[in-house]
């Protein structure tokens, strides 16, 4: 999965225990990106649309 900020692969951030991600990364390790922390690009489903 891509991060939802900067696009980069979940492999190319950083391990982190303070995340809230389900698979806890921190920030990118790619050169000259600025992003802090990976973001899930899954949205939580809302039951009401169901």
């Amino acid at each position: 999965m891509n991060c939802n900020r900067c696009h980069h692969t979940h492999e190319a951030h950083r391990g982190s225990k303070d995340a809230a991600s389900l698979i806890r990364v921190g920030s990118c390790s790619v050169p000259l990106c600025k992003c802090s922390q990976y973001v899930d690009p899954i949205n939580p489903i809302d039951e009401e649309l169901l």
